[in-house]
């Protein structure tokens, strides 16, 4: 095609956040992905990290009692040492937006009591 550039564009570089590592949720701007690479790393520049931004699902420890599916999970940053998090409880509400959103587990309902726990999430697309 004329125009095309990349195909099909889902792991693309982009700057991370410092000590950013491989499997980390991250986001840049409107990207929500997963860091394939830590930063650095995989032929990235310094300060970049491959991100994968495509519709695939992962399982991460969310905080929270989830809903059912489609409830909004939010990113919270990595600040200093400590790793992001993820928790269904906005951290800037009501500016934040949802980082993604969880996908029950086939032949579950998706609905979780408890107040943390692994789940699987599926990073927004916008």
């Amino acid at each position: 095609m004329k125009n095309e550039y990349m195909r099909p564009a889902a792991e693309i570089s982009l700057p991370v956040v410092a000590g950013t590592k491989s499997g980390d949720p991250v986001r840049v701007g409107a990207f929500r992905g997963v860091a394939a690479t830590g930063v650095g790393e995989g032929g990235n520049p310094t300060g970049n990290a491959t991100v994968v931004t495509d519709n695939r699902s992962y399982l991460y420890e969310v905080e929270g009692a989830i809903g059912g599916p489609g409830t909004p999970v939010y990113l919270i940053p990595r600040n200093g040492g400590t790793a992001p998090r993820l928790s269904v409880t906005a951290q800037t509400a009501p500016n934040d937006v949802p980082w993604g959103y969880t996908v029950p587990k086939v032949g579950e309902s998706g609905q979780r009591a408890g107040t943390s726990g692994v789940a699987v999430v599926r990073p927004a697309q916008v």
